[in-house]
């Protein structure tokens, strides 16, 4: 039986967006045209494909039903591997500091989590650590102290008491140095991991930091599979009640909902299970999610039978305010399910919330490994 590899064949599309974005009708038309002139086989959907639904785009008229019957053996004919590139017009460029293109591979969309063929597709799109020889490229050199913010220092002193060479993923690692949890580890203790940013502007940024970790511009979603998503990148703001008091909450750029979105772009999320079979699935120490408000809808994603997360730390605080079927209690209730204990952080106060901002989640067999200890 022929494998993955050998029944795909990669093409490159592009398609550039002005004020009015591409409908799935258009997008069918073109790849037919398309198909027509390259004399390379697309699987296209023969029914109407569904219009947006629940922030999704359809799959650019690849049907991924025809794709798994391909895949079976059921169905004898090679599949395109097409790359979908969006060029975005200078004005959305230079107000929202976007990458001039985005690249988009539908097909990947038809594969579950641990696909192999998902998995290398993921493994080259990761970047290597800069050389341990190479110095950082900070803008500020405060940011390599543990004392630097309230988090890596409550986590050092609580749980890991400067042990060394451990695993972390950083998923939401803004420019790899502004409030970073992981890079006080990185430098003093010889920690590596993968930082995970979405935002063109700040990946960009740190692909300059000279990280010792691994680096990945990905959306990490909340299915099972890959799927195209709507990513509000200029953040927003959120309403919320305290008492008698109603106030907007400002927020960074992250997975578009009704609430105070500005404008948005699609992107391609990739389940962080899928990522984390790309570096091997190794034992992550310490796990750090900060998306925004959607921290629950990952954390519901993921195969906690399958991966080996001994640490989390959740930003907690905006949860319920972009995705309304969320609240702190039920990350806890979660996490409390999965065998996590909850701690409490220092001095973590937002001002702007008006609420604690992040809690520690340690597993409760690793508890006595490091022997944790609230403070």
């Amino acid at each position: 039986m022929e494998t993955v590899s050998n029944l795909i064949h990669f093409q490159f599309l592009k398609l550039r967006v002005g004020n009015v974005r591409i409908n799935q009708y258009h997008c069918k038309v073109i790849l037919l045209l398309f198909m027509a002139s390259s004399f390379s086989f697309l699987i296209i959907a023969n029914n109407e494909i569904k219009s947006r639904e629940n922030g999704q785009w359809n799959n650019y008229g690849i049907d991924c039903d025809i794709v798994q019957r391909v895949l079976r053996g059921d169905l004898e004919q090679n599949i395109t591997d097409l790359e979908i590139g969006i060029f975005y017009p200078d004005p959305l460029i230079k107000s929202y500091n976007l990458q001039s293109d985005a690249k988009l591979r539908p097909l990947l969309n038809c594969f579950q989590a641990d696909e192999p063929f998902l998995t290398e597709a993921l493994r080259k799109m990761i970047i290597n650590p800069t050389n341990k020889d190479v110095p950082y490229n900070l803008m500020n050199k405060t940011s390599l102290e543990f004392n630097s913010d309230n988090q890596p220092e409550d986590i050092n002193d609580m749980i890991f008491r400067n042990m060394t060479n451990g695993f972390f993923i950083e998923l939401g690692a803004l420019d790899c140095e502004t409030k970073s949890v992981s890079l006080p580890f990185e430098h003093y203790l010889n920690w590596t991991g993968l930082l995970i940013e979405s935002l063109d502007k700040d990946y960009e940024s740190c692909l300059q930091m000279n990280r010792k970790a691994h680096l990945l511009k990905s959306c990490v979603g909340t299915k099972d599979h890959p799927y195209f998503a709507d990513f509000a990148v200029g953040g927003g703001y959120a309403p919320t009640t305290i008492g008698e008091d109603t106030f907007s909450v400002p927020h960074m750029g992250g997975l578009a909902s009704e609430v105070g979105a500005s404008l948005s772009i699609q992107l391609q999320c990739f389940p962080l299970y899928s990522i984390l079979l790309s570096m091997g699935n190794p034992t992550v120490n310490l796990f750090i999610l900060d998306i925004e408000g959607f921290e629950l809808a990952v954390l519901r994603s993921i195969p906690w039978d399958k991966v080996d997360i001994e640490v989390l730390e959740v930003e907690t605080d905006l949860a319920g305010l972009i995705q309304k079927d969320s609240s702190r209690q039920k990350i806890i209730d979660l996490l409390d399910e999965k065998g996590y204990a909850r701690y409490d952080h220092r001095n973590d106060f937002n001002k702007y919330t008006k609420k604690n901002q992040n809690d520690l989640f340690v597993r409760r067999d690793v508890i006595k490994k490091y022997n944790v200890k609230q403070l």
